[in-house]
This record gives C-alpha cells, sequence and structure tokens, in this order.
C-alpha cells in the first residue's frame, strides 16, 4: 500500500511540468465584429487591414504564463503608429506594466499572475502585421535597437539618394532626374511615418490623426505622380509612344486630383477607398513603359528600368506569399502555393520583414540613379560628338580638326606632314539656285569623294561653309594637289535630276616648315587659298610672302578708321548719261583710299576686310555723309546730277542706318532725292525680307533705290514687285554678250521691257563702245555707264571733265583706257 501511495505521489509529481507549461497561452479577439479569441502561437501575426481603420475595430490580446515565466516581457512589433493601453486581465488584477516604447515595438512585463491584457488600435489608414511573442527582456532590447539602427540607415540612404537627385536635377536641369528625386523623396516621408521617424509614437498619428492621415495621403499621392512622370520620361514615352504618354500623364494629373480632394473635410473616408483602387492602376501602368521600351529596342533603358523595379516586386511578392497560409483575406490556392513554396525553401524568412520592403526601396532608388548616372554620361559624351561632328556631312568639324590634328602631330615628330585645304569654287550659286537643301547634299557627296580619294586613314575635316582640310602624311607639290583638286572637279555631281560641275581649289602648308601645330597650318593654308582665288589658280603652296601681304591689309583695316578721321578716303565718279541725248545725268560714286606711306590702295585690299570686320558700316555711313554734301554744294551751284553708292549686305543689316541717315538729313537739310542707292540683287537675296525691310525705311526716307547687277540671280524677280526700287542696273556681262549674239540682245530687250512693264528706270553699266551704247539705245535702255564715257576719275576731274563734255558729244565715242 505504501509503495503504491508513492508511486502515485511520484506520478503526480512528474506530471506537474506539463501541466504548468501548459498554462502558458496568446489569444487574441478584434473587436466589435469577431469577440471570440483566437489562439495565437509562441511567435504570432495579427494582420491588421486598411479597413480596420475606417471600421474603428481595436484588438485585444491576452498572455498567460506559468509561473516560471513570469520574468519574461510580452512584446509587440511594426506597430505602425499604433497605440496600444494595458488593462486589467481581470477584476481586480493589476494591468501589464510598460516597460519600453519605441517608433514600432512596444513590450510589458507580466502582472503577478503572470497574466496581460493590451488594447491595440491603428490610427493610419494602413495594412500591417503586429508581431506578438513572449521573450527575454535581454532578447527584447538587442532586437529592438538592432532594428531601429537598420531602419534609420535604410532611410538615411534613401533620404540621401532622393536629395542628391533633387540637386542633380537642379544643377543639370534635368527634369527626369527631377521627378525621380520627388518619387524617393516621397518614398522617405512615407517610410518614415510608417516606422516613426517622421513623427512621434505616441504624438501626432494619435493626437492629431486627422492631420498624420492626410500628410501619408499627400505623401503617397506625390510617389505616384512623381513616378508615374519619371517613367514616363526616363522611357522616352513621347518619342515611343505619345499615345501612352498622353495616357499616362492623365493618370497623374488624376491621381494629383484626387489626393488634393482627400484633404477636404467630409471627403477623406470616401476618397481613400477609391484611392486605393488608384494606386493599384498607378503601380501596374508603371510596368508598361518598361514594356514599350523593350519594344522598341531601347534595351539600355528597359534593362535598367526592370532592375529598379525587381526587387520592389520581389519584396512585396514575398510578402504577399508570407502571409497568404491561413489568412482569410487570400484565396485558398494562393495559401497552398505559398506554404509550398516555404516548404521548397524558396520563401526565406527574411521576406517577410519590413526590412526587406526599404531594402528594396533603396535599391530600387540606387538603380534608378545609377541610371541616370548612365544615360547623362551618355548625353554629355553624344553632345561631345556633336561638337565634334558637321552635322551636314557627318565628318568632324573644325574643332575636332584642331584638337585631333595636334595630336597626330605631336605622335609625327620632325616627319613631314601637309594640311592640305579644299575650296569649292562659286558654290553660293549652287544654293541659290537649287536650294540650301541640295547644297547639303552636294557638300556630303563632295566630303565622301574626299574621303574615299585620300583615304580612310587621312584626318579630313569640314572647317567652313565650303572648304574641307586634310592632314596628308607626305608633303605633296604644286602640281600634285592642282592634280589632285582638278581630278575631283572633273567628276560632275548629280543632284536629282540637276547635273553640276564644281571647281576645287587646294591650299596647303607644310609641317614643319610653315607651323608647329593645327591652329599655325591652317592660318596658313587659308593665306594660300586667298593667294589662290586672287590669281585665280587650282593650287597654291604657303610661303612667307603671303605672311607679308596678309600683315600689309591687316595693317590697312586697323587704319582705316584714321584715314576716315583725317581725310585720306577719297570719292571718284564715274558719269552717266542719256543713251538717247547723251546729256550726262549722273555718276557713280566709288571710294579710293590714298595712303600717306602706301599711296593709292585699291578697294579690293580693303573692302573684303572690312565687310568681315564690321566696319563697312561705318565706312558706308561715312561716304553717305560726303556724298550727301557733295550733292547739296553741287544743288547750291545749279548743278542737279543724280549720284549712286553701293550698300552692302552688312548696311542692309544694320537696323540703325535709316535712323542715322534720317538725323543727318534733318541736321545737314539736305535733299535726299538726288541720291539712289545701289543694292546688289545676290546681297538682297541673302534675306530678302531683312532686305526689302530696310529698302522701305530708307525709301521712306527720300532716297531713290536702285537694283545692281540684275540678271545675275535666279531669285529676285519673285521679290522684284515688292521691292521700293525705282531703277534697276544692267550687268556689264548681259551688255558684253549681247555685243556679241543676237541672244544677247534679245535678252536684253527682255530685261527692258520687264522695267518698263513695272515702271523702273533703266541703267546698263560696262558699256565700251559705239555699238554697244547704239544697240542699248535701241533696246529703250534709259542711261548707259562705262569706260566709254570716262574712267572713275576724283571730284575735281569729273567737274571739270563735265565741263568738256555735257552733253557728250557723239564725236568723243572713244573706247577709254581702263
Amino acid at each position: 500500500m505504501r509503495v503504491f501511495l508513492l508511486l502515485h505521489c511520484l506520478l503526480l509529481l512528474l506530471c506537474a511540468v506539463p501541466l504548468q507549461a501548459s498554462e502558458t497561452s496568446l489569444r487574441y479577439r478584434c473587436l466589435p465584429d469577431t469577440p471570440q479569441w483566437q489562439p495565437l502561437p509562441p511567435k504570432g501575426l495579427i494582420r491588421i487591414l486598411e479597413s480596420d481603420h475606417a471600421m474603428q475595430r481595436r484588438c485585444e490580446i491576452h498572455a498567460q504564463v506559468a509561473a516560471s515565466q513570469t520574468g519574461q516581457w510580452l512584446t509587440l512589433g511594426a506597430l505602425a503608429q499604433s497605440s496600444v493601453d494595458s488593462l486589467p486581465p481581470a477584476p481586480g488584477q493589476a494591468p501589464a506594466q510598460l516597460q519600453a516604447r519605441s517608433s514600432r515595438s512596444a513590450a510589458f512585463s507580466l502582472n503577478a499572475a503572470g497574466e496581460a491584457l493590451l488594447r491595440l488600435q491603428v490610427h493610419l489608414p494602413i495594412g500591417s502585421q503586429i508581431g506578438v511573442q513572449l521573450e527575454a527582456p535581454a532578447d527584447f532590447l538587442a532586437r529592438d535597437s538592432f532594428n531601429a539602427q537598420v531602419r534609420t540607415s535604410l532611410l538615411c540612404l534613401l533620404l540621401a539618394l532622393g536629395l542628391a537627385g533633387a540637386l542633380f536635377a537642379r544643377a543639370l536641369r534635368d527634369s527626369t532626374t527631377g521627378w525621380y528625386a520627388g518619387f524617393t523623396l516621397a518614398l522617405t516621408l512615407i517610410w518614415a511615418m510608417l516606422t516613426g521617424h517622421a513623427i512621434s509614437p505616441g504624438g501626432l498619428a494619435i493626437e492629431q490623426p486627422w492631420l498624420a492621415q492626410r500628410l501619408l495621403l499627400l505623401a503617397y499621392t506625390a510617389s505616384l505622380v512623381c513616378g508615374l512622370r519619371f517613367a514616363v520620361q526616363f522611357c522616352n514615352l513621347a518619342r515611343l509612344s505619345p499615345r501612352l504618354n498622353r495616357a499616362l500623364r492623365g493618370l497623374a494629373w488624376l491621381i494629383l486630383g484626387v489626393g488634393l480632394l482627400g484633404l477636404l473635410p467630409g471627403l477623406y473616408a470616401p476618397i481613400v477607398v477609391s484611392f486605393n483602387v488608384i494606386a493599384i492602376l498607378a503601380l501596374l501602368a508603371m510596368f508598361l513603359p518598361g514594356m514599350v521600351s523593350l519594344r522598341h529596342g531601347e534595351y539600355r533603358s528597359a534593362a535598367f528600368y526592370a532592375a529598379g523595379w525587381l526587387p520592389v516586386i520581389v519584396a512585396w511578392l514575398g510578402l504577399l506569399l508570407r502571409i497568404a497560409p491561413g489568412s482569410p483575406a487570400y484565396p485558398d490556392w494562393l495559401g497552398q502555393l505559398a506554404s509550398q513554396l516555404m516548404q521548397l525553401g524558396l520563401l526565406p524568412d527574411w521576406l517577410g520583414s519590413p526590412h526587406s520592403r526599404q531594402i528594396a526601396l533603396v535599391i530600387q532608388a540606387t538603380i534608378f540613379a545609377l541610371a541616370l548616372a548612365d544615360r547623362t554620361a551618355r548625353q554629355r559624351r553624344r553632345r561631345e560628338r556633336q561638337a565634334l561632328t558637321d552635322k551636314t556631312t557627318g565628318l568632324p568639324n573644325r574643332a575636332h580638326f584642331l584638337l585631333q590634328g595636334n595630336l597626330r602631330l605631336a605622335k609625327a615628330g620632325q616627319h613631314a606632314r601637309t594640311l592640305a585645304l579644299f575650296d569649292i569654287a562659286e558654290f553660293s550659286t549652287v544654293n541659290e539656285t537649287l536650294g540650301y537643301e541640295n547644297g547639303d547634299r552636294a557638300l556630303r557627296e563632295i566630303g565622301q569623294r574626299l574621303q574615299q580619294k585620300l583615304g580612310k586613314k587621312v584626318l579630313l575635316a569640314r572647317v567652313g561653309g565650303k572648304q574641307f582640310a586634310a592632314l596628308l602624311n607626305e608633303q605633296p607639290s604644286e602640281s600634285t594637289l592642282a592634280l589632285l583638286a582638278s581630278g575631283l572637279g572633273r567628276q560632275s555631281l548629280q543632284i536629282d535630276t540637276q547635273s553640276l560641275d564644281i571647281r576645287l581649289r587646294c591650299a596647303a602648308a607644310y609641317y614643319p616648315n610653315h607651323g608647329l601645330d593645327q591652329e599655325a597650318l591652317l592660318r596658313r593654308a587659308e593665306m594660300a587659298l586667298q593667294a589662290a582665288k586672287r590669281a585665280n589658280l587650282t593650287a597654291q603652296v604657303y610661303h612667307q610672302g603671303m605672311e607679308r601681304d596678309h600683315r600689309f591689309q591687316l595693317s590697312l583695316i586697323s587704319a582705316l578708321r584714321t584715314a576716315m578721321e583725317q581725310d585720306q578716303l577719297q570719292l571718284f565718279l564715274q558719269p552717266k548719261a542719256h543713251s538717247r541725248s547723251g546729256q550726262i545725268c549722273g555718276a557713280e560714286v566709288l571710294l579710293r583710299w590714298q595712303h600717306p606711306q602706301h599711296g593709292l590702295v585699291s578697294p579690293q585690299q580693303f573692302l573684303p576686310f572690312a565687310e568681315r570686320s564690321g566696319l563697312i558700316v561705318e565706312l558706308t555711313r561715312w561716304m553717305l555723309v560726303a556724298v550727301l554734301k557733295l550733292a547739296k554744294q553741287w544743288q547750291e551751284a545749279g548743278l542737279n546730277l543724280q549720284l549712286s553708292v553701293n550698300l552692302s549686305a552688312a548696311d542692309l543689316a544694320d537696323p540703325s542706318l535709316p535712323a542715322y541717315m534720317a538725323d543727318f538729313l534733318m541736321h545737314s537739310r539736305a535733299n535726299p532725292r538726288l541720291l539712289t542707292l545701289e543694292i546688289t540683287e545676290s546681297e538682297v537675296m541673302r534675306d530678302p525680307k531683312l532686305a526689302v525691310s530696310s529698302m522701305q525705311a530708307l525709301r521712306t526716307l527720300g532716297f531713290r533705290l536702285a537694283l545692281d547687277d540684275f540678271g545675275t540671280g535666279n531669285s529676285a524677280l519673285a521679290y522684284l514687285q515688292d521691292m521700293p526700287v525705282s531703277e534697276i542696273k544692267i550687268d556689264r556681262s548681259f551688255v558684253t554678250h549681247a555685243s556679241q549674239s543676237s541672244q544677247g540682245r534679245v535678252l536684253i530687250q527682255a530685261i527692258v521691257a520687264l522695267a518698263q512693264t513695272l515702271g523702273l528706270h533703266t541703267v546698263a553699266e560696262g558699256v565700251e563702245t559705239a555699238e554697244q551704247w547704239q544697240m542699248l539705245s535701241a533696246a529703250g535702255c534709259d542711261e548707259i555707264q562705262g569706260y566709254l564715257l570716262a574712267a572713275p576719275m576724283p571730284v575735281a576731274a569729273f567737274e571739270a571733265w563735265l565741263g568738256k563734255h555735257q552733253p557728250f558729244s557723239h564725236e568723243s565715242w572713244l573706247v577709254k583706257p581702263a
């Protein structure tokens, strides 16, 4: 009997431990809709949905442990702006004591009975998983400290990426980087609020929930709007798919409008419900730009875009699958699939951690930052290539030629090299005749022929409007260069149905004899080219005498302003006569320069440089004033002759010339009707609208206007009826041709008939024989000008000549020497 009692006590003692252990339990219930208690595993999860906030649901958690485990804490994780209150588990019992509270966690010590009853209520419309477990205080504090450091570090990284993007967007003025920065900063704010970094754990979200709710709504709105706009611009939808581009931009405006409506009183709750649906649509729509990029062959952009979204998809899909098993919110098949994946080890535990989503966002922001940096670098390289490439021909431009050429010369050492400069003669007629588009086609064809002839290893570039330069590895002679230029010129160009014969000039400078760098060689090759043009040569090699001539011309330009101030410039006059009566009716005024050291300087020596330097405008003003003074003196002396002065293209482009002349006329009281301003047809056709506008302003002041060298261009007839001209001057080439063929005489008659129909005066220049005069008179031309009357002469000589030849006598028809 005693043995039986002893065994019975021993059995009760052995069963005491499992009975005490079985007293440990975790359970929860959500009020008011599910008041029944539900068991929780040792490490349980309470899932809170977005709708729980709108339904004002509150969850109660009850814990009971054996006496041996009363030293453990009941801990809650991932609270996400939730309030936690400790309630008495039973009447007369003390509530559990709060031991630690952070932005995402809370820990309570159990009461003396080993129980705790907590009430949990969320204050933001977000879904969350609240982790519930019993654990040792040291384990909780270590884990909570580690999680807080990880969250803070990830948020700092995300914030740094967003701020860096904003600074780069402002510096680069790149809207795509700006939308990326806005997207990243909005995500940073969302996670900062969800982790308690943006607002205190028990502060703003609980004391002022309406403010925290609307702040979170604005952050979600900003992230979706900026994300859509970034996707649209990053994938270049405006070019690849304009229709989708408009659709996504419209969706962004819709999201912005809905988000702003949610700020209004009374609209927050219904807006949040619809906003979640719109947000899902926006997230799905963000994948479309990447698919469009892939479809159009933009593989680099598509790869970066897919790589940026991949970690986010994996993180959120992993979270979905981790919480699917046993959750009533998801279908059974999804839970079964998730369970099988977890059994296979394809759903690790870290996918269910909030850190995985934060890490995914940091990875996404980093990938997009790298993508933007890569795109910026590629754009910079593309701009550099464009800056060093001629757009018309695709060849290197002048800057690239100088840079690359200097590198090649440095490698060449003392080995001979040649900088050859090729110029297309009379190329302006191609543009004027066939248009600039066909002119560009001709330039491309010539560039290709040069490259084929010289070889691909030769550095060839377009260095001017109609000039090409090449760096050759030998020093060819002038005759060799002439053969090269003439050989290329013999091959006519076929532009549409038009066959063009081109003529190339070639000039060269030798390395190291004529220069040690590309700049010096190119400058001296250009001097040689100017010399070739003046001498009408096909090829010319630089020599030192050209440098002296060039310096002489530059010295003339620097002294030209002084010449105007010191009356070194002189007016020369060439008379005009009526074709029928021989009466001298006017003169064309020409400019000569009597230099103190160099004597009489030809206009061909200083006028081209004056036009390139812009001094031609001041020179024209000086000449107009001098001519008007002369006309006024003659008028006061009873001599009324019409004087003519040539205007250049720079004069027509000078907007202040009419105002300057109006001021002079007002103070001098000169008669502008005694002055005819001659404008060449080619200068008018450079910019017809600007030329006509300037001509009308001068015509309003009282000046007569004449169209000089008429017939040398092919486009002036279209503007002739709009030009305020009173006179056209028939070019000397027509006069010469008319004296040699009947066709030329017919052409002269046609020009005169056209002028008479339009009510215009006609003047023929270049008349050198009596036969030409008689022919022009018979054709109806009004006036003649040329060496038959007289060569240009100074004013005093003209006045003396006029006294002897007024009217011009038929017996004095002689050819005057040039």
